[in-house]
Formats: structure tokens, sequence, C-alpha cells
């Protein structure tokens, strides 16, 4: 039996990168429709078969995801102005902070490439790619 690839600690990072659930797999329904973690079996699959030798631009792109993630985190306290002068709350004037806003504009990009490399769609049902209408979410249209 091959080696796997990543490590459990790899594969929750790609699972969250990519937007899907970190929850055991179930079969079942709720409340009348199939539970969201029905697609976790692409990602899964994905990464149990990944060719090894695409496992260091995976790495290297998940590294670029945790950093974007951090500088986001970083970003926070500057969420609360949008200019000095004349101070204008941030939000007030009905405008996001351009700063965050790029960044998650590139957590998507490099999100995006992450799922390319391993032939899954981005999780449809994550609010972390679905902000405003007509976005799409991997390849379903979210409204």
């Amino acid at each position: 039996m091959p080696q796997p690839v990543f490590t459990d600690v790899e594969k929750s990072r790609i699972r969250h990168h990519t937007g899907y659930p970190e929850v055991m797999a179930a079969a079942s329904i709720q409340y009348g429709l199939p539970k969201p973690a029905q697609l976790a079996f692409m990602i899964e699959l994905a990464m149990d078969n990944i060719m090894p030798v695409a496992a260091p631009r995976v790495r290297d792109i998940l590294q670029a995801l945790d950093d974007l993630e951090q500088q986001m985190i970083d970003a926070q306290p500057y969420l609360i102005a949008d200019k000095l002068e004349e101070l204008t709350l941030a939000g007030s004037g009905g405008s996001q902070s351009l700063v965050t806003e790029r960044l998650e504009n590139e957590y998507r990009r490099w999100a995006g490439r992450l799922a390319d490399i391993f032939g899954v769609p981005l999780y449809p049902f994550s609010k972390r790619f679905a902000s405003g209408a007509g976005q799409k979410a991997g390849n379903i249209p979210v409204r």
C-alpha cells in the first residue's frame, strides 16, 4: 500500500482553504436535503490520489493561502476607518476596506488554483467563496 502524500494536518489545511467541511462524512438527509458533506468525497479522493510530484506545489499554495489569511487577520485593526482626515468610519459610506477586499480576492484566486490541482470545485456551500450576487463558488452560481 503506498504511503500517503499528505499528513492529516496538511489534509485539514487543504479542506480549510477549499471550503470543504471538516466533519466526519455521514450519508444522510438533514431537513429533507442531502447533508452538505456529500461533496466531501471529491476532495478526499483527490488528496489520496494526488501525484507525488504535485505535492510541493500544493504545499507552496497552502503556505500562500496561510499567509494571505494571516494578512487578513492582521488587517483587522485598520477596518475601523476609511480615511484619517475628517475621520470616516469604515462602512459608513458604503465602502469596504480596499486592502481586505484585495486580500480576499487574492485568497479566492489562490484557493481556486489549489482546487484546480485536485480537479475539484471549491466547496459550493462555503460562505468564504460566496461574496455577492452573481458570484460563483466553484462551478455553481451563488445567489
